[in-house]
């Protein structure tokens, strides 16, 4: 389930930086490393992917580009629609689909063990499962406001739980987590509490598992790297949910850039931010892509635009 993005929020939630060719030599330099570590191909674990953007990463992640290698893929949703069941089909041995929920850690368990068990291996993970709820906050129900935290937050941690032993161990040499944050993650529109909450939440989680993943070479624990990113506002079902069903609930010059970004043509191809997120899966590090001091934003978890200016050089963006 692709995530809902919050428009009126500033396009770069990162410093502006110099020495553009410097960084793109050290971001290429990083890619070439972390893609020659293992000659097989990485396996990434992607929850939400049956439609929007996590479909959109699951056919880059499957398929590669010019600049990001194809990988196999686990992915763990509730539904299984004809357009994934097409991805089966075109990549057996690529691709195995768990039917389940992100919120029972039983199902989780099964997606990771599906990996191992098929693949022997877990590189990476990309948290993509969101759903979004309007309420103002003196208004929403309790069990509604739990829903949103449960599936998009509670839900990380359950992931984790289970992926984070087999990524310490991940062959490539560094594990990964991508967290699909958003813009609602610093915003205060008016219903938009639960998500809003929610978002700020796994901005959190990320800065803190970056933290806590340094790894340990004398235990033989490999460093996981981190970001959370914002994907931007996205052509997907959900955003015409928005478009449709919002304007009772949220303030109406929110509804109405809803409105325009569709009009004037402005909303993203999935493609787009899809092709970060599964680059950063597949090639990011904790020291590349860095920021403008030149630290990783792996190492920080950061919270970093699908189009900041560390993401323009290298292997990151969709090639033309």
């Amino acid at each position: 389930m692709d995530v809902a993005e919050m428009p009126s929020h500033q396009d770069n939630v990162t410093r502006p930086l110099e020495g553009r060719k410097e960084r793109a030599k050290s971001s290429l330099f990083f890619v070439i490393w972390c893609s020659t570590m293992s000659s097989e191909k990485q396996v990434v674990l992607l929850t939400g992917a049956s439609r929007g953007l996590g479909l959109a990463i699951a056919k880059i992640l499957l398929r590669g580009s010019q600049s990001v290698p194809p990988a196999r893929v686990v992915t763990l949703a509730r539904s299984h629609p004809a357009e994934l069941q097409s991805l089966e089909k075109e990549f057996p041995h690529d691709l195995v689909c768990v039917q389940g929920d992100v919120t029972e850690q039983g199902d989780n368990q099964k997606a990771v063990d599906t990996a191992k068990a098929q693949w022997g291996r877990l590189d990476s993970v990309i948290l993509n499962s969101g759903i979004l709820l309007f309420g103002r906050l003196g208004e929403q129900s309790a069990a509604d406001f739990f829903q949103v935290q449960n599936v998009n937050l509670l839900s990380l941690h359950l992931t984790l739980m289970v992926a984070l032993p087999h990524l310490r161990k991940a062959p490539s040499g560094c594990g990964k987590v991508v967290f699909v944050s958003s813009g609602a993650a610093v915003a205060n529109s008016a219903a938009w509490g639960a998500y809003n909450v929610s978002k700020a939440g796994a901005n959190a989680l990320a800065r803190t598992l970056a933290q806590e993943e340094k790894g340990d070479a004398s235990q033989g624990r490999a460093p996981v790297a981190v970001w959370a990113v914002r994907p931007g506002a996205v052509d997907t079902e959900m955003q015409a949910n928005l478009r449709a069903n919002s304007a009772q609930h949220v303030d109406s010059d929110v509804h109405q850039r809803f409105i325009k970004l569709h009009e004037e043509g402005q909303l993203l191809k999935p493609e787009q931010p899809g092709h970060v997120l599964a680059a950063l899966a597949l090639l990011g590090t904790r020291e590349s892509p860095a920021d403008g001091k030149q630290a990783g934003l792996g190492a920080q978890g950061a919270f970093v635009n699908w189009n900041a200016e560390e993401l323009l050089h290298g292997a990151w963006q969709l090639p033309a």
